[in-house]
């Protein structure tokens, strides 16, 4: 075989000799002819060039789509993430803005009835024990002037009587009598640490009317974070939300925003002698009664005081008189 033919057939076969699959005999053909032909020496070292920047080619190639690849792992990660993120806040801002447009709502009704500068309410307050009897406010309102009495009643029968008060907030918000007509007595109290206005008497607790008014922002924009909202009928008749706030639950009339009924929590009574250990435990339970239009000027006329034996108390002197000591 002349030296030419032997070169090609050689370098046939350099590519299986790198891989390293000849067979014994050829490749002993090939290690022989490598060791006297630089020529195919040369080739040899091209191919193995040829390879290693293949390869080399090939792992760039492979650590690029390996980054490539994290890279959308981490990206898919992320949006997942945002989504789930987006999807939380999405129902909690629609949570929160359906609580707020209620109580918003609720406020709104609240307001538009205390337009009316004539209206009478009873609020009846129960312990839950039958024995500590009922509490019984009523509320006689018609242009500024007011005529509020207190008493306790068991079984229908009036048994203490707290008096009535009269007032005119038009004419002094922080003034007004307590009277007790059967002993003739009567109590001027001036200078009150808190001004009387018709909504004071409306029986609205927070934050259902005050989160309606500019001042209280706070307490309007914070309000639907920790009220939750449901709505009901059975117990009425008719459909109502329950507002609930810790241990408080308040029943509002859907229609008139008017609250119906407010369990004010659980009470301790009493305890076991020695002990923290609670006796005996009351759920205050406050029922509303509501009337518009209803209100006379004798409902509101105070009494005239000739022969009454008056005091008067001035809260900012007795404050004043307080801080000196």
């Amino acid at each position: 075989m002349d030296k030419k033919t032997e070169c090609e057939l050689v370098q046939d076969l350099l590519f299986s000799y790198v891989d390293k699959i000849l067979n014994v005999k050829s490749k002993k053909i090939v290690d022989r002819h490598l060791i006297e032909c630089e020529k195919c020496q040369h080739k040899l070292r091209e191919i193995r060039k040829d390879i290693e920047k293949n390869q080399e080619n090939q792992k760039m190639q492979i650590d690029y789509l390996k980054r490539v690849r994290r890279k959308n792992t981490i990206k898919s990660f992320l949006l997942a993430n945002l989504f789930v993120l987006l999807l939380f806040v999405g129902i909690f801002v629609s949570v929160y803005v359906y609580k707020f447009s209620i109580m918003t709502g609720v406020a709104k009704k609240v307001e538009k009835q205390f337009e009316s500068e004539n209206f009478y309410i009873e609020q009846m307050v129960t312990l839950g024990f039958d024995e500590d009897g009922i509490e019984v406010q009523r509320i006689w309102f018609k242009d500024g002037k007011y005529k509020v009495v207190h008493h306790y009643e068991r079984d229908g029968e009036i048994f203490e009587k707290l008096g009535t008060c009269y007032g005119d907030i038009n004419e002094n918000p922080k003034e007004c009598y307590w009277i007790r007509e059967e002993e003739k007595k009567a109590r001027k109290e001036k200078s009150l640490p808190y001004t009387i206005d018709k909504y004071r008497f409306s029986g609205i607790s927070n934050p259902i009317w005050l989160s309606n008014q500019p001042q209280y922002w706070r307490l309007r924009l914070g309000a639907p974070f920790y009220t939750k909202i449901s709505t009901d009928h059975e117990q009425i008749g008719r459909k109502y939300y329950v507002l609930e706030l810790e241990d408080t639950k308040l029943w509002v009339d859907m229609d008139t925003g008017l609250p119906i009924m407010h369990f004010g929590g659980v009470s301790v009574l009493e305890y076991y002698t020695g002990t923290n250990i609670p006796k005996r435990r009351a759920e205050s339970i406050k029922e509303y009664h509501y009337e518009f239009e209803s209100v006379t000027e004798e409902d509101v006329e105070m009494p005239d005081l000739e022969g009454y034996e008056i005091e008067e108390f001035d809260y900012e002197e007795y404050v004043n008189e307080l801080l000196k000591e």
